[in-house]
């Protein structure tokens, strides 16, 4: 008996690795990375975080970090669920990332080399010269994170961020953007392709929530 459980476990051992070896693995940059609190449904025949044995908890309060991959032909954006506190793996946006598409699941692997799997949210293919834009007409470098909301005017129309510039908002968008508060943080990126004459996007990442908009004029 203990030789034919020996023999099973080294088979899933095969397999295991022969489908990692078939995976075909892609390099890419982290984009931003986020984290949220919130309680999480489980749902029916989903394992939680209960400890091995243990009856599992549907619901449970959790980290949901949210993950960018950018390539010269693909924008992905995934989710991963983790236990408070604790860091399934480490992504530093900036650094380049190797991993694997398939079907609605993203395999990254970390610095040791140890694959990790991630939920597919959204994947946006672009064509190779959408992949780098140069900067709009409009001029504004100060691109990437580190940004924060000092005000937000006319219902959610215009946003002014710390560094004095001033941002008109899509339409579509201000239903967001009325709602930002100060000091809330924000990615500034450029569009790969404008939308109805809009050419960047404000990524508000303490609430998650993307807003298109143009430069106006900076302060």
């Amino acid at each position: 008996m203990r030789r034919t459980v020996a023999v099973f476990v080294a088979l899933a051992a095969t397999c295991a690795v022969s489908l990692e070896a078939e995976r075909h693995w892609q390099t890419g940059t982290w984009g931003d990375v986020t984290t949220k609190r919130r309680i999480v449904d489980f749902g029916p025949g989903s394992s939680g975080f209960g400890r091995p044995g243990s009856s599992p908890q549907m619901r449970a309060m959790a980290d949901v970090r949210r993950f960018v991959i950018e390539t010269d032909d693909l924008r992905l954006e995934m989710e991963d669920t983790v236990p408070i506190g604790r860091r399934s793996f480490d992504a530093t946006v900036g650094r380049m990332v190797t991993f694997a598409l398939e079907k609605n699941t993203v395999y990254v692997r970390d610095a040791g080399g140890t694959e990790h799997k991630l939920r597919l949210l959204k994947k946006i293919e672009r064509k190779r010269e959408d992949a780098a834009p140069a900067p709009p007409r409009s001029g504004y470098t100060a691109l990437g994170g580190g940004h924060v909301v000092r005000a937000v005017t006319e219902k959610g129309r215009y946003v002014t961020l710390e560094d004095g510039s001033r941002w008109e908002i899509s339409p579509r968008d201000q239903y967001h953007t009325v709602e930002w508060e100060a000091a809330a943080n924000v990615t500034v990126r450029t569009l790969a392709r404008e939308e109805a004459g809009f050419a960047y996007e404000l990524i508000n990442t303490s609430v998650d929530e993307g807003a298109v908009a143009n430069y106006v004029s900076s302060r």
